[in-house]
């Protein structure tokens, strides 16, 4: 089995309990993601259809995700205290990186950033992107 579906089946068992009723957080995870989508300059479907399901699991409006895709920027993410949480953002923020086939360099850096942000270290980003 691979990482990457190991990391898709934690996601799955975790995801009713993570970024519980915050939706400003749930808002700020997905403008991280449509960040992480439109970094490379290429959007493939296959990343619209992944940032359109995690709205829906997250429980953002169709108008919510309209709005959040036009200005990603005004959503800032103030991470979350517990570590599920901020796992669960981590997960979110690799799939989407990976999910085109492709890891760009300035995915890498957005990721790296995020995860700092996030209070994980480098090298522990580096190693799951490294088995991605």
């Amino acid at each position: 089995m691979n990482l990457y579906l190991i990391l898709a089946l934690v996601l799955f068992k975790t995801k009713k309990m993570s970024l519980q009723e915050n939706t400003a957080l749930k808002k700020a995870t997905l403008a991280l993601l449509v960040q992480m989508m439109t970094s490379d300059a290429q959007i493939a479907p296959v990343e619209e259809k992944y940032i359109e399901y995690v709205a829906r699991e997250l429980g953002i409006t169709i108008l919510d995700s309209h709005e959040i895709r036009k200005n990603p920027e005004h959503f800032d993410l103030k991470p979350p205290q517990g570590e599920q949480e901020r796992m669960t953002i981590l997960y979110y923020l690799l799939f989407t990186m990976r999910i085109d086939g492709k890891i760009e360099k300035k995915e890498e850096e957005l990721c790296y950033k995020a995860a700092l942000k996030l209070g994980f270290n480098h090298q522990m980003v580096s190693d799951l992107i490294a088995v991605m």
